[in-house]
């Protein structure tokens, strides 16, 4: 009995330590700490009389709902018929993308037309939904084409142009932020999927001008971003005031922060304090400590995602984990970089922590994916078109 009682806790303990049951903890930490700092960062609102309902609050816990049932949803279906559906999910972001900027759809805010209202309090970004739809596209072309993914046309050629197509809507918005990182995962798959690099090398190369040209013609707020982020102090009232303020509130945390709820900062002093630069207010009310924890979860996550990658069954599984993981942990590198001064303002939220319905969902739903290759690992055993089949995935 002793023999056997030993046995169960020693299990119990190994199942607790695999991928998938380490990615639900990581990621259940990080939207219970979101929830609770996007409450004290929207509270000096409600208690100012300008939200008395505290509305970003309550939407930020409808959202979540909304993300778990994503996450256990995906987590549930079989990822081979994601891929079934690839190219149509690609055809429904194309379509959402262009939507968008269609004058009375597309909600135009600073400028920018990047979201599609529904009704008074909700809305959605299709940038982040075409994110996840490149992922389960390129990941979809890779795992189908990985014979050819040498040759030039099929294997750099049409990915390339459908990246092209992508990235230049998203820029019509304008965001050049998510273009970029959209380009960038992108890349990266078909590079590791089997693009010869010398076709990549070249195509930069030729379209260097073109890229000079795109930033030379940026509009007036990203020239704004990038003066800010080259010196803020030039103009501390202007353009500089946003990145200054985070400063003073990663400054102001100390060691151990001033503590929760205590925030300065997020009182009307710096913007965007529920959303992009939330990580300023965490430095704020729970210091280096606070910001430093916040940092290893991700690495964590990170560190989980690529065990998932390398256990993967196929080049399905592989490319879909390598792509969702590099997503989830690079923008949240991206938007601590922000708040700490380190890149220009991209717009980029913090996954799972910042207030933002479209990222939240689409983020959740790419770790259910994550969370089902996972299951896959374990058993070696997928299903395609409903029948169990054996598969090795040899790199």
């Amino acid at each position: 009995m002793n023999i056997l009682g030993n046995r169960f806790i020693a299990n119990t303990k190994i199942r607790s330590l695999e991928p998938a049951n380490i990615i639900i903890y990581l990621v259940t930490t990080l939207l219970v700490i979101g929830t609770i700092m996007i409450y004290s960062a929207t509270s000096a609102r409600a208690a100012g009389g300008l939200n008395p309902i505290n509305l970003t609050f309550l939407k930020h816990i409808l959202w979540v709902v909304f993300a778990i049932i994503g996450m256990l949803t995906m987590m549930r279906l079989d990822y081979y018929y994601i891929q079934k559906y690839s190219k149509l999910i690609l055809v429904i972001a194309l379509a959402l993308l262009i939507i968008v900027l269609i004058p009375g759809i597309g909600t135009t805010t600073n400028g920018a037309s990047r979201w599609i209202r529904i009704g008074s309090y909700f809305g959605f970004q299709p940038s982040e939904f075409a994110k996840l739809a490149m992922i389960i596209f390129m990941s979809s072309y890779i795992a189908t084409k990985q014979e050819k993914m040498a040759n030039f046309t099929k294997g750099f050629l049409i990915p390339v142009i459908l990246i092209g197509l992508v990235s230049l809507l998203i820029l019509k918005e304008p965001d050049l932020g998510t273009a970029i990182f959209v380009s960038l995962i992108s890349f990266i798959l078909i590079i590791v999927g089997g693009t010869r690099i010398v076709y990549v090398i070249f195509t930069l190369m030729a379209a260097a001008p073109h890229i000079y040209s795109i930033i030379y013609k940026i509009h007036a707020y990203q020239k704004s971003r990038l003066l800010a982020f080259l010196d803020p102090w030039k103009d501390p009232e202007g353009i500089g005031y946003q990145i200054i303020q985070s400063w003073i509130a990663l400054g102001s945390g100390g060691l151990t922060g001033l503590g929760l709820g205590e925030s300065r900062q997020k009182l009307f002093f710096l913007p965007e304090s529920s959303s992009d630069f939330i990580f300023s207010i965490i430095g704020e009310e729970l210091g280096f400590i606070g910001t430093t924890g916040i940092i290893i979860i991700f690495a964590l996550l990170a560190w989980q995602g690529m065990r998932v990658c390398k256990s993967a069954p196929d080049m399905l599984g592989f490319s879909l984990a390598l792509g969702i993981t590099l997503s989830i942990t690079l923008q949240s590198a991206i938007n601590i970089a922000v708040a700490t001064g380190a890149m220009p303002t991209t717009g980029l939220p913090l996954p799972f922590i910042s207030a933002g319905g479209s990222s939240l969902l689409l983020s959740s739903i790419g770790i259910g994916i994550l969370l089902n290759i996972a299951k896959k690992s374990k058993t070696g055993v997928i299903s395609v078109n409903g029948t169990e089949n054996n598969r090795s995935f040899v790199t």
